[in-house]
């Protein structure tokens, strides 16, 4: 059987969240991550709260982004990561110029870590070390790590839909298609190799380097979290798609990738709630997803689909009265009042009709309905 909440406690927990302020979306965020962090990621988020990673290191912490949970695992990988290095860093290399390091480390990670070929969803770094399998962003952090072992100076680029590494040298910065197995053999023409690299990734894994932004360690590791959190959500498994976005939002607040992926695990979410006649939770969720962001149409506009929902379902359960309830106290501080007026107008028809067929229905209230919510059982 369906459950309902009652509507008198639904009203009276919504009255509350309908006068959080703007000021409280973080805090609606981080919820949403609330009681799914484990250990392991709590004392990522602690150390990552400055800014800085100081008892992580870059590797642990897109490691523990991609689902490490203990010290032994994730010490265990860090020596498999270092083991691959020591077979990198001989003193011939160290002695090159940065350039020459640069091809060496894309041609060595190419050979010896990446060798399980390009996979969408090989977020995961075990999956790399292990399999050899890798995306953009598991490959960025694989050359980021070799890279940095040679003392190279490098930062991550994250663009739409995309991830690659940019090395800073004294002579400029070079960027490095890390998912692209011939880049660095190609010339130095940057329309050659993006063209290569879409024939190898895929033409939307390309995209528009000007749009591209630099980020630092800990917000690669959001970027291991929000692509666990696309996965999730191509599950259904709502829960844990808010989650991962909340958590690569408490790492990079200025993801806009991430929040966009979390207004639309919100939206999705209700929608099915909405379907399985989850009323009240359903509504709940976009009251949350509208004061985190206020302006997204979509949460507005399944509020009033959702609230249709309910109140269809209540007529057909002969609920008249808790149905203008729910319309009357359910709606304040939303636009569209005429919707809100025509449909009391429709159930109060409904109803009528109902009295005349079913006189023990009772009779219809005085218009308008000023009933307290608290008298509805």
């Amino acid at each position: 059987m369906l459950r309902l909440l009652p509507i008198a406690a639904w009203l009276a927990a919504t009255a509350l969240a309908a006068g959080a302020s703007a000021s409280d979306a973080t805090g609606r965020i981080d919820r949403f991550a609330d009681g799914s962090l484990g250990a392991m990621e709590q004392r990522l988020f602690a150390d990552a709260a400055d800014g800085r990673l100081d008892r992580f290191s870059p590797l642990g912490a897109a490691l523990v982004a991609g689902g490490v949970e203990s010290d032994d695992s994730l010490g265990e990988y860090e020596q498999k990561a270092a083991a691959l290095a020591d077979g990198l860093c001989s003193p011939t290399l160290l002695a090159a110029s940065p350039s020459q390091q640069v091809e060496a480390v894309f041609e060595f990670l190419h050979r010896r870590v990446l060798r399980g070929g390009y996979d969408l969803a090989a977020t995961d770094l075990r999956r790399t070390l292990d399999e050899g399998r890798f995306n953009c962003v598991s490959a960025t952090v694989m050359f980021n790590y070799f890279a940095g072992r040679l003392g190279l100076k490098c930062r991550g680029l994250e663009m739409p839909g995309h991830a690659m590494s940019r090395v800073l040298l004294a002579g400029g910065a070079i960027d490095v298609e890390t998912t692209c197995p011939h880049w660095v053999r190609l010339p130095c023409d940057p329309q050659r190799r993006t063209a290569t690299a879409s024939k190898a990734i895929g033409a939307a894994a390309t995209a528009d380097r000007s749009k591209a932004r630099e980020v630092s360690p800990i917000q690669l590791a959001a970027m291991i979290y929000y692509n666990r959190g696309v996965d999730e959500l191509a599950a259904k498994r709502f829960s844990e798609a808010a989650a991962a976005n909340a958590k690569s939002l408490r790492l990079d607040p200025g993801n806009a990738t991430a929040r966009g992926n979390l207004l639309a695990v919100i939206n999705n979410w209700s929608i099915e709630l909405g379907n399985s006649r989850h009323f009240a939770e359903a509504m709940d969720l976009l009251r949350q997803g509208m004061a985190i962001e206020p302006g997204f149409d979509a949460f507005t506009q399944n509020y009033v689909h959702i609230q249709h929902q309910w109140v269809e379902r209540l007529c057909d359960e002969g609920r008249f009265e808790d149905a203008i309830v729910l319309l009357s106290r359910a709606s304040d501080g939303m636009s569209n009042r005429d919707y809100v007026h025509r449909a009391e107008i429709e159930v109060r028809r409904r109803w009528a009709q109902a009295v005349v067929s079913h006189p023990q229905i009772g009779p219809l209230l005085e218009w308008p309905c000023v009933k307290d919510a608290g008298q509805v059982d």
